[in-house]
């Protein structure tokens, strides 16, 4: 063990020149008298030979001496072993790694060592790079010195022990040291060392790399290739470098590092060159891409040059286009491909889903120019829709799941990809090429009721959903108007192709259901579905408003070959353009210049055609209102006024359009009266006073909203299907305010009590619309549905059998887990309707026990609500009454069997099951 503090006190008595000023040359002293003068009182302090000094580095440092000689009369020679020596002795005999008091030195103490090694670093690396890098600016104030070449590789042993102590990188002390040790690794690498030389040389790349900032080591390295004209050899090992790193882990997040600057752009830019260069190899290429994704994955800093510089390795090659094709689909495997299938388990969690979204938004949506092409999105099309239906409107992920599906079609050519795209989608054609991803169909989106999170879970396979329903919703709660115009005359012009298209004809006959199933889908379904969307965006308030400003020319022209379409069956023709001719007329009054154009005018004729050549009263109402409109203006052009005809109507629909609720219940009363009335203008807008009550029925004004569940009412006698199919809709509209479906569920009520019981035509719907309702997770909803389910079951007459049992369980969760008195008491209220509703007591013996004693439970426990109580009392009393109609009818004696039983012999301990007449 050595004194250490005499070797602290030599250090003090030195002079260190280079490292008081940053490396830089001083002006005022010469240097090669402060070097002589620091070597005089190293030999003072140090009384060791400078051979023996030099033997004992090689050996401490595992260095071969070279053969030839060393000039010890030059002094940075000697100055540098003795540097060399000092730090040596205090580096083995201070345990800089141990927080023991005894080991502990001070902060005076540990500045001499950060000086020292400064100084050591000017004489034994700065001073012995390679001559080109003195044409850098950074080492143009450097005097190049050559000394012994084994003096260098002991430098560089050196340098790395002194790296490893953490105390000596205070403040970056050592940040330009290893800029020296890098620059003077790459000089004696080009030097062509002998193998065990670059063996020792390479273990000093890697551990700067692996141990020291990589962002500091590509700063270093793209400094030093900044240097301008360099020599082949060097240019080619730094380029060597740069590419070996940047292909090793975390290589692409250390470049980054090294090159950010405040201009986030700027600085994306400046990567992207740098990474994608044709040069590279494809394994490296393809080695960046996955690289930047998983860096994408995990930061939020830095995106922008991330995609930006996978959008330029992309546009690259094919195969760096089929490499991210393969990588964005392996992220979405878990739910287009799940590796098990055991039922309720757990896929994806929440944050797995969420983390997902955010990346794809990320490289899709982060910028207009630096982000992936978003037609790699087509093929996702179907799975980002059935995510974007399934998860709760709560989860702010959502939202980026609608920017990356309207930045998908907004991006596809008008006139063959968007109509492409659509076809397929409506058409729910995934097997095309490429192939389309969509959710397993054994997977389900689910949220829990008592954590409020989402999981992705496996269960029972379930039918195939109309994902492409979710689109029209998509665009409805969008702001991008334009596509919405765009989708809309796409979707007009394929229902127009699909309407003209000649169906063959076979003869064969269908053999199974499968058979059945597949020769309607592919007839009907995609007409089915453009009619739906259609019929959806139609009434769409800022849609109109676009086809007016920018489209009205392009929808003319749709509309004059919709017209002029003969086909049979003409039912869906003509409902289409039924559809489509109350929008012409909307958009005409809502637009003179429309009115006058010389496409409205070359409309004339074809509607005209139509009037002839149709019978459809729906159709013939709706177009004479339409051939006063457009006849009219041609006739006078300077007269800008509305036909007669369409004066009342205008009238009564501005005053419902009006924010006073008076003026709105005129304007309801005005519409009552001409529909009571058959006006046929009123009769040919039906469409459009649908859409007037629906969007008046949000009001909260009471005496409006009650109003308009009347003008509901009248309107059931026009287009009975139409009204209850559009408010069912509207009942399940999860999207929908609370108080708004509760009125929507009152105007269904009054709607099926005005036809009476020729509603059961439509009690599927009714039915399953407020069963639906059942199961709603908000109180005040469910509650509400059941009332309506108990109204609904009378005014059917009790004619629900086959939901019979559906309705039973849902009364039974209700009871027995349900913590909202309301809704239990309307279950109990349906419960009794449905007893009210029985027809053979024998039919349903089977249920009448449990029934029964739940009933009289209810009843009999006095600490129950009142109301449930008197409901089961109600439900009792109906069971009394049915049990003695059903005695005094013959029907129980043709029924029962008659047996003889021996009493008391062998009877079995378990009591008989009673038969249901002896229950009272």
């Amino acid at each position: 063990m050595i004194n250490t503090a005499k070797y602290f006190a030599l250090l003090e008595n030195l002079s260190f020149k280079h490292a008081a000023t940053g490396g830089k040359e001083s002006k005022d002293s010469p240097g090669l008298e402060v070097l002589q003068a620091n070597l005089k009182i190293l030999s003072n302090y140090v009384q060791k030979d400078l051979n023996e000094q030099m033997q004992e580095l090689c050996i401490a440092l595992q260095v071969e001496q070279e053969s030839d000689q060393i000039d010890l009369k030059n002094c940075i020679n000697c100055y540098i072993i003795q540097l060399l020596h000092v730090l040596h002795t205090l580096s083995i005999n201070i345990n800089f790694q141990s927080d023991a008091k005894e080991d502990l030195i001070s902060v005076a103490h540990l500045k001499l060592c950060i000086r020292a090694t400064q100084e050591l670093s000017y004489y034994a690396l700065r001073s012995q790079l390679h001559e080109d890098f003195y044409k850098s600016a950074v080492f143009k104030d450097v005097q190049r010195v050559s000394c012994y070449r084994t003096l260098i590789y002991l430098s560089v042993q050196m340098f790395i022990r002194l790296l490893a102590i953490r105390q000596l990188h205070i403040a970056n002390a050592m940040e330009l040291v290893q800029r020296d040790l890098l620059a003077t690794v790459i000089s004696l690498r080009v030097a062509q060392p002998s193998p065990e030389q670059l063996l020792q040389l390479n273990a000093a790349l890697a551990y700067l790399w692996h141990n020291e900032s990589k962002a500091d080591y590509f700063r270093h390295v793209l400094l030093l290739k900044a240097t301008p004209n360099l020599s082949a050899p060097l240019a080619k090992e730094l380029h060597h470098q740069l590419l070996n790193k940047l292909g090793a882990t975390h290589g692409f997040a250390s470049l980054l590092a090294a090159l950010q600057t405040p201009n986030a752009t700027q600085t994306a830019e400046v990567v992207a060159q740098i990474v994608a260069q044709r040069g590279f190899s494809l394994r490296l290429q393809q080695r960046l891409i996955e690289q930047i994704f998983d860096f994408c994955a995990m930061r939020t800093n830095g995106i922008i040059a991330g995609v930006l510089s996978l959008r330029r390795l992309y546009e690259l090659n094919v195969e760096n286009r089929e490499f991210v094709e393969r990588l964005l689909s392996s992220y979405w495997l878990p739910l287009t491909s799940p590796a098990d299938l055991l039922n309720g388990l757990i896929v994806w969690e929440q944050a797995q889903l969420c983390a997902c979204i955010r990346l794809w938004e990320q490289l899709f949506c982060s910028s207009s120019v630096a982000c992936l092409p978003s037609v790699l999105l087509v093929p996702f099309v179907p799975l980002l829709l059935q995510l974007y239906k399934h998860l709760p409107h709560i989860l702010t992920k959502r939202n980026a799941l609608a920017a990356l599906i309207l930045r998908c079609l907004d991006n596809r050519e008008s006139k063959q990809e968007l109509p492409a795209v659509l076809q397929r989608l409506y058409s729910l054609d995934r097997t095309g090429s490429p192939p389309w991803q969509a959710l397993h169909p054994r997977l389900a989106i689910k949220l829990s009721s008592q954590s409020g999170l989402v999981t992705v879970q496996v269960e029972q396979e379930q039918e195939e959903e109309n994902y492409c329903r979710a689109l029209t919703a998509l665009l409805k709660a969008g702001s991008d108007h334009t596509l919405t115009a765009k989708i809309f005359l796409a979707l007009l012009e394929l229902m127009l192709q699909q309407l003209q298209v000649t169906q063959h004809t076979s003869n064969e006959l269908l053999s199974t259901e499968t058979e059945l199933a597949d020769f309607l889908h592919s007839k009907y379904h995609l007409k089915l579905e453009l009619l739906v969307a259609l019929e959806q965006l139609i009434w769409h308030e800022p849609l109109k408003a676009q086809l007016v400003a920018t489209q009205s020319k392009n929808f003319i022209q749709l509309v004059a070959q919709l017209m002029a379409i003969t086909v049979q069956p003409s039912e869906m023709a003509e409902q289409m353009q039924l559809l489509i001719l109350l929008l012409l007329q909307e958009l005409l009054e809502r637009s003179e210049q429309m009115q006058l154009s010389e496409s409205t005018r070359q409309l004339q004729e074809p509607l005209q055609k139509l009037a002839s050549g149709t019978s459809n009263p729906l159709l013939l109402n709706a177009l004479q209102p339409l051939l006063e409109l457009v006849g009219g203006k041609q006739q006078n052009r300077s007269t800008p006024s509305a036909p007669a005809s369409l004066a009342s109507f205008q009238k009564a629909r501005e005053l419902i359009e009006n924010e006073q609720p008076h003026l709105q219940v005129y304007g309801i009363q005005l519409m009552l009266e001409s529909l009571r009335n058959k006006d046929p203008t009123f009769l040919s807008q039906s469409h459009r006073i649908i859409a007037l009550a629906l969007s008046t029925l949000k009001q909260k004004e009471s005496y409006t909203f009650l109003n308009c569940v009347r003008l509901f009412v009248q309107l059931v006698h026009i287009m009975e299907a139409e009204v209850l199919d559009l408010l069912s809709d509207e009942y399940l509209s999860e999207t929908a305010d609370l108080d708004y479906r509760l009125v929507v569920g009152e105007a269904i009520l009054k709607a099926a009590q005005e036809i009476g019981p020729l509603c059961y035509r439509y009690k599927a719907v009714l039915i399953n619309c407020f069963l639906h309702g059942a199961r709603s997770s908000l109180d005040e909803f469910r509650s509400s549905a059941y009332a309506n389910l108990a109204q609904l079951c009378r005014l059917l007459t009790y004619q629900v059998h086959s939901f019979f049992q559906e309705l039973l369980q849902l009364i039974d969760a209700e009871l027995s887990s349900g913590r909202y008195l309301p809704a239990k008491r309307g279950a109990l209220l349906v419960l009794a309707e449905l007893l009210a509703g029985m027809d053979s007591l024998l039919n349903y013996q089977d249920m009448l026990l449990p029934i029964y004693r739940l009933l009289r439970a209810i009843e009999a426990n006095e600490n129950c609500d009142p109301q449930m109580r008197q409901h089961a009392a109600n439900g009792l009393k109906v069971i009394n009454e049915k049990c003695r109609e059903l005695l005094k009818s013959e029907a129980p004696v043709q029924q029962l069997q008659r047996e003889i039983k021996v009493l008391g012999i062998k009877e079995p301990s378990a009591k008989c099951k009673r038969h249901i007449l002896e229950l009272n």
